[in-house]
């Protein structure tokens, strides 16, 4: 992510808490951003299009006028091909205010629901925020988690031991 991005993503979030609308626009930042398509992209970035022209189309799409205005400054300043960028940061500086946080548990099978309970309760505990925690099937681990949050990475698989044991040994 660049610093450009965290900039936007900052002045959007604190224009939106001033406003009092930090939900509205979070929900249409997150629904557009889901619903662009390639070729809506590739008309927003492309260069024969003027910004007026960018601009007419994104009023008629987006309802919170400070979202809207927001759109208009990344059309303005030639960073609308940060969007995504900007919308991760929105979106952990969000979470970071609200005490919330992502969490990816990577597992051989679908863990349960008391087994993901339990995963959000400890993860949570440990850094006090609440956690929402998504479970992605991976068919190469042979057996173990390996959970990702904010950066940071445990892995607790039995490909990993085996890799590290397969280091020790070959030193």
């Amino acid at each position: 992510m660049s610093y450009v991005a965290f900039q936007y993503a900052e002045a959007l979030f604190a224009t939106a808490l001033e406003q009092k609308v930090l939900d509205q626009v979070a929900g249409e930042f997150s629904e557009f951003l889901s619903a662009l398509d390639a070729d809506v992209r590739h008309f927003l970035l492309h260069p024969k299009v003027t910004k007026d022209e960018k601009k007419n189309v994104l009023t008629s799409v987006t309802s919170t006028t400070i979202f809207r205005h927001f759109l208009f400054v990344l059309i303005d300043n030639s960073r609308i091909d940060l969007l995504a960028d900007i919308h991760h940061e929105f979106t952990t500086i969000l979470n970071n205010q609200q005490h919330r946080m992502e969490a990816t548990v990577y597992s051989p099978k679908p863990l349960s629901e008391t087994e993901l309970t339990n995963l959000k309760t400890s993860i949570g505990a440990k850094h006090n925020r609440t956690v929402t925690l998504t479970n992605v099937i991976d068919q190469t681990i042979v057996g173990g988690l390996r959970i990702e949050y904010e950066g940071h990475v445990l892995d607790q698989t039995i490909n990993h031991y085996l890799a590290s044991l397969k280091g020790t040994l070959t030193k």
